[in-house]
């Protein structure tokens, strides 16, 4: 009886195994037929249907014992695992590949559909990032295909190609690094002097309280470290998942600094704390990026202000109000 229920169990993750889908991957543009061509397209064929069979096991984890990809790259995506579970959807994702400012490869636009905690699917794509061999070096949360390919077209108002990788390629790993709580990649990103600063609206009434006389925006402002601790101890401890999107971008360089970028974004925040309490909020992030040292960019301020203005969300924020490059005074 115990090897008839041994051998129930074994075919029954047999069958599990292999009902999940099978995703073939393909470059169609950017590299040459050859081997190496047929490696990444491999590689990348391997790791989405891993993605796929861990998915559908229920709690499983990822096995990238056959994919070519870096220890840091597979940690990083099992954190990422950890808080967001996904799949993809497609039998066949078929993308051009890209050649970046470092020598690799990246690959964009890759579907997935990503699970929160409280089971609700959602429809987002990963940029894969592959050093000149075609091995996996990094995993991010991509932003969305018409805002890349609209500041990667945008080089007056950028700069070369070379810092326009880099500065989407940090923007998406700043996102990924709300998504999986990675505290190290905020400490090592924001210089030690950073200023980052936040905004609240707040309701000012008349003196009987019967009627509010105007909304303002509160700020407060932090130093690095009591943001982090912040974030340490209070934010990401007591959260089962956080979801950050992207729903805008403008990038600005520096008229006369050379290396700094402003880059302000329209962020859409949404998290689950503990006891199913749900938060969201939507705003403008603004982070002024020094990439004067390419090995290691700093953001030197980070600043975020409500999008909304009244609890109706029926009135935005001023657009002359929000805070760019424009609104401080860099010394070099």
């Amino acid at each position: 009886m115990k090897r008839s229920f041994f051998l129930l169990v074994a075919l029954l993750i047999i069958h599990t195994a292999l009902s999940a889908q099978t995703v073939t991957f393909l470059i169609n543009d950017g590299l040459e037929n050859g081997p190496l061509k047929d490696k990444i397209n491999a590689n990348l064929s391997l790791l989405l249907t891993e993605f796929n069979r861990a998915y559908d096991m229920k709690g499983a984890i990822p096995d990238f014992s056959a994919v070519s990809i870096t220890k840091d790259a597979e940690t990083s995506v099992i954190v990422l695992w950890d808080n967001m579970p996904f799949h993809c959807d497609e039998a066949k994702v078929v993308e051009r590949i890209i050649g970046t400012y470092n020598g690799g490869w990246q690959v964009r636009n890759v579907p997935i559909q990503m699970r929160d905690l409280q089971g609700n699917d959602d429809y987002q794509e990963l940029v894969i990032e592959m050093d000149g061999s075609g091995r996996i070096t990094r995993i991010n949360m991509a932003i969305g295909s018409h805002l890349y390919r609209r500041i990667m077209t945008d080089g007056s108002k950028v700069g070369d190609l070379r810092h326009r990788q880099m500065i989407l390629d940090y923007v998406e790993q700043f996102r990924t690094a709300y998504c999986k709580k990675d505290i190290h990649f905020l400490d090592m990103v924001f210089s030690d002097d950073a200023l980052i600063i936040t905004g609240k609206v707040i309701q000012r009434k008349r003196g009987d309280r019967t009627a509010i006389i105007n909304d303002e925006i509160a700020y407060t402002k932090h130093s690095k470290k009591a943001y982090l601790d912040r974030l340490k101890q209070h934010i990401f401890p007591h959260t089962k998942y956080i979801r950050v999107d992207f729903s805008d971008i403008r990038v600005t360089k520096h008229p006369s600094i050379e290396g700094y970028y402003g880059v302000l974004l329209k962020q859409g925040y949404e998290s689950l704390y503990d006891g199913g309490i749900p938060y969201s909020d939507e705003g403008y992030l603004f982070m002024l990026w020094d990439f004067r040292d390419e090995d290691r960019p700093q953001i030197h301020v980070r600043t975020w202000q409500p999008y909304w203005m009244d609890e109706e969300r029926t009135r935005a924020l001023d657009e002359n109000q929000i805070i760019d490059i424009n609104s401080f005074r860099i010394g070099k």
